[in-house]
């Protein structure tokens, strides 16, 4: 089984690191060059949402797409930016009211 990657903060990568999951922290300037070479490695891998805002338009979404490795989007361990709720996403592309 592949081990899963993380990219986030310090903070969130600790947690992380003590469920053996493989963390990455890199600065601002450099996620976009990260997360790119994560994706060639074919491992799943996790983002926190503040990060992916460093991200170029377009990026993100096509590898959440692809899902080959698979990408997850998921709140840091401060919440300071929640990804968007995919339940509520998927309901209103159905039409369903909840």
């Amino acid at each position: 089984m592949a081990q899963p990657v993380l990219i986030s903060d310090r903070l969130t990568a600790a947690g992380f690191r003590l469920a053996g999951v493989r963390a990455l922290v890199p600065d601002p300037d450099e996620v976009a060059t990260v997360f790119r070479e994560v994706l060639k490695d074919r491992q799943p891998v996790m983002i926190t949402a503040e990060l992916t805002r460093h991200l170029p338009d377009g990026l993100l979404d096509e590898a959440v797409h692809r899902a080959d490795p698979p990408v997850a989007i998921i709140p840091d361990i401060e919440r300071k930016r929640e990804p968007a709720d995919m339940g509520e996403s998927v309901r209103r592309a159905l039409g369903v009211e909840a």
